[in-house]
C-alpha cells in the first residue's frame, strides 16, 4: 500500500516537485530520480484557494468597518501608538508591518533558497521565459508610474505596481483546475519568484529611512555569525531565531526595513545536502512549520491593518496621479510587460513555453500577474508617509488587483472553451 504524499505546505512548493526535461523544460508526471514525485495538480487542492480567500475576506472587512460607523475607532485600534521604552513606541499596525511580516519574508526566503539551490531555479534554460516576462513585468509598470508621476513626494511610489501577488494568483489557477494547462502554474509561479527578488531588492536599496552606518554594521556582523553558524552544520533553530532578532534591530536601528531580516535568515538557514528527499533539513522543517502560520495568520492580518480604506473622508483629487499611475502600472503595465516581453521572447526563440502551455494561455497569466495585493501595500506604506498619496496608492490597488484577477481568470476560461469547441 503506498505511503500518502504529503500536500506542499508553499506556493512554490510544486516547482521543487516538477521533474524536468533538458530538452524542453518542467514536464509532465513521468519518474524521476527524486523519490517525491508529484505533478503540478497537488497544488489545486484547496490550500491556495483557501488562503487567498482569507486574505481577501480579511481586506473586505477592514473596507466595511472602515466605511461603517466604527471607521474612526477601528483607525485608531490598529494606529494608536503604545510607548515600549523612552525613545520607542509601536502601533498595532506597526507590529503586523515591520514585526510580523519578517515571517512573511522569511517563508518566501526559504521558498526562494530551495528553489534556486534543488528547484526549478537551479535550471538556466526553464527559467529564461520567466525571468525575462518577469523583468518585463517589473520595467514596464515602474516606467507608466514614473512617466506619470516625475515630480514631489508621488514619484517615491514607482516601486509598488511592480510585484505580483502570489497567494491570489495561485488561487486563481487552483480555482481554474484542469481549465488551464498544469504547466502555466509553474510559469506564473516561476514569475512570481523573480518577482519578489525584484521586490526586496527595491525595498533594501530603495525605501529606506536613511541608512545609519554603525547599526549596519553591527547587522553585517550578525551575517557573519548567521553563515559561520550554518557552515558548522549546527542545526537547531533557536541560535538562528535569537541572532535573527538582533538582526531586525540592528536593521531598525539602521535605516533599513527589518522585515528583510527575514530573508537574510533564510539564506544562512542549512539546507538539504543534495537532491533527495532529506525533509530533515532545518530550513524545510522551518518552513513547514511557518508557511501555514503566514498564509491563514500573518497576511490576513496584514490585510486588516492596511486594507481600511474611508472612502468618503478623503479628496483624493490631487492625488489623481498616483491614483492613476498604481492603477495602470498594475493593470496594464504587468499585461503589456509580461505578455509582451513572453511573445516577443518566444518569437525571437530565446526562450521556450512550457510544455502544454500555449500563446493564447500568456494573455491570462499576464492578466493574473497584475494581482498586487500583498507586496504592493507593503510598499505602499513605505513609499508614502501616513496622508492622502498613501491613501490614493492604497485604493488604487484594490481597485487594481480584484480586476486583475477578475481579467486573468475571464481569459483563461474563454481559451478553454474556445478550445473545447475547436473542431
Amino acid at each position: 500500500m503506498r505511503a500518502a504524499r504529503s500536500a506542499p505546505t508553499g506556493f512554490c512548493e510544486c516547482l521543487s516537485r516538477l521533474p524536468y526535461n533538458r530538452r524542453t523544460g518542467p514536464a509532465g508526471p513521468v519518474h524521476s530520480r527524486r523519490t517525491t514525485v508529484s505533478t503540478v495538480h497537488d497544488v489545486r487542492g484547496r490550500g491556495p484557494l483557501v488562503g487567498a480567500l482569507l486574505l481577501f475576506s480579511s481586506a473586505l472587512l477592514a473596507l466595511i468597518i472602515a466605511n461603517s460607523r466604527y471607521g474612526i475607532a477601528y483607525h485608531d485600534f490598529w494606529r494608536a501608538t503604545h510607548p515600549l521604552g523612552p525613545d520607542l513606541a509601536f502601533s498595532l499596525q506597526a507590529a503586523v508591518d515591520k514585526g510580523l511580516m519578517t515571517l512573511f519574508f522569511l517563508v518566501i526566503g526559504l521558498e526562494l533558497k530551495r528553489e534556486v539551490t534543488h528547484g526549478a531555479l537551479r535550471h538556466p534554460r526553464a527559467m529564461i521565459l520567466p525571468l525575462l516576462a518577469a523583468v518585463g513585468g517589473m520595467v514596464l509598470p515602474a516606467f507608466i508610474y514614473h512617466v506619470i508621476n516625475r515630480r514631489g513626494v508621488a514619484a517615491h511610489g514607482w516601486g509598488i505596481p511592480m510585484s505580483t501577488d502570489v497567494a491570489f494568483a495561485a488561487a486563481a489557477l487552483a480555482a481554474l483546475g484542469r481549465r488551464v494547462p498544469r504547466n502555466l502554474l509553474i510559469f506564473v509561479l516561476a514569475l512570481a519568484i523573480v518577482d519578489d527578488v525584484g521586490a526586496i531588492l527595491v525595498i533594501a536599496l530603495y525605501y529606506n529611512r536613511g541608512v545609519r552606518p554603525l547599526p549596519l554594521v553591527g547587522a553585517l556582523l550578525v551575517c557573519v555569525a548567521l553563515l559561520v553558524l550554518a557552515r558548522r552544520g549546527r542545526r537547531w533553530i533557536w541560535p538562528y531565531l535569537i541572532m535573527g532578532g538582533a538582526l531586525w534591530a540592528a536593521l531598525w536601528r539602521g535605516g533599513i526595513d527589518p522585515p528583510l531580516a527575514g530573508v537574510l535568515v533564510a539564506v544562512a538557514l542549512p539546507g538539504p545536502s543534495d537532491a533527495t528527499a532529506d525533509h530533515t533539513a532545518l530550513a524545510r522543517r522551518l518552513e513547514r512549520r511557518l508557511a501555514p502560520y503566514v498564509t491563514y495568520g500573518v497576511l490576513p492580518l496584514f490585510a486588516l491593518a492596511n486594507a481600511d480604506l474611508p472612502l468618503a473622508v478623503h479628496d483624493l483629487t490631487a492625488q489623481g496621479r498616483v491614483l492613476l499611475g498604481v492603477f495602470l502600472g498594475l493593470l496594464l503595465g504587468k499585461f503589456c510587460g509580461v505578455g509582451g516581453v513572453s511573445w516577443l521572447a518566444t518569437h525571437l526563440r530565446l526562450g521556450d513555453l512550457p510544455s502544454g502551455v500555449a500563446p493564447r494561455h500568456l494573455g491570462g497569466a499576464a492578466w493574473l500577474s497584475g494581482i498586487g495585493f500583498t507586496m504592493a501595500l507593503f510598499i505602499n506604506t513605505l513609499a508614502f508617509p501616513p496622508g492622502p498619496d498613501r491613501v490614493a496608492g492604497k485604493l488604487a490597488i484594490l481597485m487594481a488587483s480584484p480586476l486583475a484577477f477578475i481579467l486573468g481568470t475571464t481569459w483563461l476560461l474563454v481559451v478553454h472553451r474556445r478550445a473545447a469547441h475547436a473542431p
